[in-house]
């Protein structure tokens, strides 16, 4: 790894940083199972995976929306900057969270809302389904069912102690990540999300700025100082954003006004458009080569 790609991790992810970086398991950014669009979030959510054609990805027991995905992300953050324990074990307080997500300590609203994600995250199970089988053979339907957080501690005052030698300890949470997900974490198989950006967007413009970072390694030079990503405007990519408009151009126009308001937060991209393409049409993104929010973690002491 060079030094010039280690990012040094701050203590506390600020959204109003230009340069925070989080952290998020790479397969966990790219499922589909995230409900970001305009539908209320349901509890158990069922989707085909584009990129294989034979698993379904699906998740049950708990809603998985935008608070849940920062939650996490900032969860994985977090394990990086104490050091990758490998027990998965990290502790915080709400302070910290509530900072890292709204900029400012935050009131009760506020640390409600979190404790709901984090209880949402504990309870989620997600679960990838293989269909096997051949022509003239019996065909099997394997599920393989994977948990994202093992254990869920959260410590809250429930009255006042008087103590005038020390001060007050927040309330605060502990958690222990799902040992495959710290497998894959210890691979570095993540992906990097600018925070700010991330922080600031909501709805279907959120789900295509993290589908966006999902594929930041899929760009392709095109010149000697621009890289491009383009991808096909599909039934499968509009399930996947959570865009449910029954006709196309209404389709098409929904990611084009999302594209509009990730060009307004994030100045990496020189170019976001729907165009056309023959007698289809594509999503066509452009960043300076080098621009990529990518940086790793550094490889801290454990």
């Amino acid at each position: 790894m060079s030094e010039a790609n280690v990012h040094r991790l701050p203590e506390i992810l600020d959204p109003d940083d230009p340069d925070a970086v989080g952290y998020l398991e790479r397969s966990l950014v790219a499922s589909p199972v995230w409900q970001m669009g305009p539908r209320a979030p349901e509890t158990a959510i069922s989707r085909r995976d584009p990129k294989l054609l034979d698993f379904l990805a699906s998740a049950r027991n708990a809603p998985l929306g935008e608070l849940e995905f920062d939650v996490l992300a900032w969860t994985i953050t977090r394990w990086f900057q104490v050091g990758r324990p490998t027990s998965g074990r990290l502790s915080a307080s709400f302070g910290d969270l509530a900072r890292s997500l709204y900029g400012k300590k935050g009131g009760g609203k506020q640390y409600a809302l979190i404790r709901e994600a984090l209880e949402n995250l504990y309870a989620v199970s997600i679960d990838l389904v293989v269909i096997e089988g051949v022509e003239q053979s019996p065909v099997f339907k394997r599920t393989k069912r994977k948990r994202i957080i093992q254990t869920l501690e959260i410590r809250e005052r429930i009255g006042e102690v008087v103590d005038h030698g020390r001060e007050a300890s927040e309330d605060g949470i502990e958690v222990e990540l799902a040992s495959w997900l710290v497998a894959q974490l210890d691979a570095q198989t993540i992906t990097a999300l600018a925070w700010g950006v991330i922080r600031k967007l909501t709805g279907i413009s959120k789900r295509l700025a993290i589908y966006l970072a999902a594929h930041s390694g899929d760009f392709s030079p095109i010149t000697r100082h621009t890289e491009r990503f383009v991808v096909e405007m599909s039934d499968g990519l509009y399930e996947e954003l959570g865009i449910t408009a029954s006709r196309e151009r209404q389709r098409r126009a929904t990611v084009s006004r999302a594209l509009e308001r990730i060009a307004e937060h994030d100045a990496r991209y020189s170019l976001l458009a729907v165009e056309p393409a023959g007698e289809s049409y594509v999503l066509r993104a452009e960043r300076t080569i080098g621009a990529d929010v990518l940086r790793l973690p550094g490889q801290l002491a454990r």
